[in-house]
């Protein structure tokens, strides 16, 4: 038995030995692929987004490591589904990259939206870019200052958001839903920045924002933030108490917000289209892991109140897998409702 495991020790020590002299020619093969080409990085955001912002800032890095010009190309629309749609349907060359909402793309397939024309598990997979707590925040003027304050309001609370499935609508949706308040969910804002001005301005009562986007609403006093939905507070924003805080929640409504922050935590995540070949697509997972646990790198993504949050693609996989198949016929049905119909 030692001599067996000492072989298996030997053979998997060889194999490593392998690929450490297989990668460098590998690698080299790829640089030269890329040396002078124009990678777009495709993202659903408008301009002043979460999507744009982390676009625009892991543009250079990635021009950096492949020795090509990124374009950062923003197609908004659909909850984000129009940019899926577009780049499912692309050459898998590595010439097409997105920044993709991997929870909105899960949550859409949950209650079949028709606007999905892509399998989801079927994109080749580079990381998760950043996964974050997301709160409530509410038009400074309401008198919404608490759980309590939304709890005793004789109104339905107006909420703006993009699509059905933009995490601002579900997230909000499921938070009305395990609160059991009255809410209503207007949707067809072109983008977050535009449903966020919409509750600056006061058109609806608020919405609800990734933490580095509430965060930089509420320090400029435009918006104030309520709640976080998440069990942990917000990093940016640690004077918001969460919801299991500020709210006596029975064990079905905790539920919910568990299923929610399950899906909350595959997060932003890096997609190529699909059918890519193996060697391009470990390349491509390398320097992208790289870029993201680089201290360099994620000093600056903290600076810009846009941290990264890298996550491999095999744990993003399972997530996603889990949230797709792990749910009852009776439950989904509930959560289609909840998400797609109860609130419109």
């Amino acid at each position: 038995m030692k001599i067996v495991r000492r072989m298996s020790r030997g053979i998997a020590m060889a194999c490593a030995l392998c690929v450490w002299a297989w990668i460098p020619a590998k690698a080299d093969a790829m640089l030269e692929f890329y040396k002078g080409k124009t990678v777009r990085l495709v993202n659903g955001g408008a301009a002043g987004s979460g999507y744009d912002l982390y676009s625009r800032m892991l543009a250079p890095y990635l021009e950096q490591k492949l020795g090509a010009k990124v374009l950062v190309d923003s197609r908004p629309g659909a909850g984000m589904m129009i940019a899926m749609n577009h780049v499912w349907i692309q050459p898998p060359d590595g010439l097409t990259i997105m920044l993709a909402p991997g929870e909105g793309a899960v949550l859409g397939k949950l209650i079949d939206d028709v606007a999905l024309r892509f399998d989801l598990m079927k994109y080749g997979l580079l990381a998760r870019v950043n996964t974050a707590p997301r709160v409530l925040i509410v038009y400074p003027k309401s008198s919404y200052y608490t759980v309590d304050d939304l709890l005793k309001q004789s109104k339905p609370l107006e909420i703006g958001a993009n699509g059905k499935t933009d995490a601002a609508s579900d997230t909000s949706a499921v938070m009305c839903h395990a609160l059991k308040l009255q809410c209503k969910i207007t949707i067809g804002y072109k983008s977050s920045a535009d449903f966020a001005l919409a509750a600056v301005r006061g058109e609806v009562d608020g919405t609800v924002l990734v933490e580095d986007s509430a965060a930089r609403y509420a320090q400029g006093g435009q918006l104030r933030g309520v709640l976080v939905t998440a069990r942990e507070r917000s990093r940016l924003m640690p004077d918001v108490p969460t919801i299991y805080e500020a709210a006596k929640l029975d064990q079905e409504a905790q539920w919910w917000l568990d299923f929610r922050e399950d899906i909350r935590k595959i997060g932003r995540i890096l997609i190529v289209p699909p059918g890519m070949d193996q060697e391009k697509l470990t390349f491509l997972r390398k320097i992208t892991k790289d870029i993201l646990t680089d201290p360099e790198a994620l000093k600056e993504f903290e600076k810009q109140q846009q941290p990264a949050f890298f996550g491999e693609p095999e744990e993003i996989s399972e997530l996603m897998r889990r949230s797709l198949v792990g749910l009852t016929p009776e439950r989904q049905k509930e959560v289609k409702h909840v998400i797609a119909d109860k609130y419109y």
